[in-house]
């Protein structure tokens, strides 16, 4: 029997009952409920002398979220209880309570804030490379540790998707798909079609997708958040599947662009010198960052010196891809293409055309194969 969600007014007594707040907070006036928003109706209870917690719950008209929400509840008890995983522990929210009749998880409210909003607090590189490199550490232990076939055996898992991005497939539409979409939507298909560059990536990336380990598959800033003292923790796991690990690193990668591409002023009166000159946050600001970000991964994920090249070229390209996708999800609903989304469809094709040069003149990080070692051998 599935039950209504709950409500400002009703998560208190639902907690009481539940064991995870006393009468006594409710006395002390203790608490505080507040809608939080967002695709699924979530409830944040903040306390000042206690734990605080985060109520997810199923969206209306939200198709499948109760059956993530499942899959994000399995994956947080995994990490609490299997020893073989002990170093997710601190990486992650701790699961409270989990109730099927509702598809409710209660889980810790971490305090800190989304990484993006952060920085325009403190906009100076040395900040935001502050906490570019646990966030670097904490995606590489994940992919670390459960690319060890043990620690993918777990039951759970086995239902879990393997297979490659939806996305892949979206220059090649099959009939039924076209009554759904939007004008602009559309059009960035005809885009994804007509630039060889990107088509031809998302063909390959498709072919050559591996599940090697797991994946968040949500990577972004507003699901890092990032304490005062630093510390990072990585939340909203309800789209973890197996997957190739490249997959991650390039949705970080593709953040760090789109947050650039947010302070740019897009617009048809303006060459595209002067719009790279008033941009709020100039790609150099972020350099420092995404190295730091890299470097923190490539040591966390224990990447060799031969792997590590072939592995951030394969990052980048899906950056590439991940743009290209952003730009799609932007036209829903669209009549036109939005400026910003061409502008994401132009930076992923020149990506695409080059990563090697994306790599230094984008994030600004000195490829391996640039390196005297690399030079000598002729690679």
């Amino acid at each position: 029997m599935t039950r209504a969600n709950l409500t400002v007014d009703t998560a208190v007594p639902y907690l009481v009952d539940q064991g995870l707040i006393s009468v006594a907070a409710i006395v002390d006036g203790d608490l505080e409920v507040v809608d939080a928003g967002r695709r699924n109706q979530n409830l944040k209870v903040v306390r000042r002398r206690g734990p605080s917690y985060l109520i997810k719950q199923p969206g209306e008209g939200e198709h499948g979220t109760r059956a993530t929400l499942q899959t994000e509840a399995a994956f947080y008890r995994h990490c609490h209880v299997d020893p073989g995983v002990d170093d997710m522990r601190r990486l992650l929210p701790r699961l409270h309570a989990c109730d099927p009749e509702r598809g409710a998880l209660t889980i810790e409210l971490i305090q800190g804030r989304p990484l993006w909003a952060r920085y325009p607090v403190v906009p100076t590189a040395e900040f935001l490379a502050a906490s570019a490199g646990p966030l670097g550490e904490a995606i590489g232990t994940i992919h670390r540790v459960f690319r060890e076939p043990a620690a993918r055996a777990a039951d759970w898992m086995s239902a879990l998707y393997a297979g490659p991005p939806w996305f892949f497939g979206m220059h090649r539409p099959t009939p039924g798909i076209f009554a759904a979409l939007s004008p602009a939507n559309l059009q960035v298909i005809k885009v994804l079609q007509q630039t060889k560059a990107i088509a031809s990536a998302l063909d390959e990336l498709r072919a050559n997708w591996s599940a090697d380990t797991l994946l968040h598959n949500d990577l972004k800033g507003d699901n890092v958040l990032v304490s005062i003292d630093g510390t990072v923790r990585i939340v909203d796991w309800e789209m973890v599947q197996l997957g190739d690990a490249a997959w991650d690193v390039g949705a970080m990668f593709r953040d760090f662009l789109g947050y650039w591409l947010l302070s740019v002023p897009l617009s048809a009166d303006l060459t595209p010198e002067t719009m790279l000159e008033r941009c709020t946050w100039p790609l150099t600001l972020l350099h420092p960052a995404a190295r730091t970000f890299w470097q923190a991964y490539r040591a966390s994920a224990r990447l060799d010196a031969d792997a590590s090249g072939p592995f951030l070229l394969r990052s980048l390209r899906f950056a590439a891809a991940r743009l290209a996708q952003g730009a799609y999800e932007l036209s829903l609903t669209q009549q036109l293409t939005p400026n910003l989304a061409m502008a994401m469809l132009q930076l992923a094709a020149n990506i695409l055309a080059d990563p090697r040069e994306a790599s230094l003149h984008l994030f600004g990080i000195p490829a391996p194969w640039r390196t005297p070692s690399y030079a000598a051998s002729g690679r």
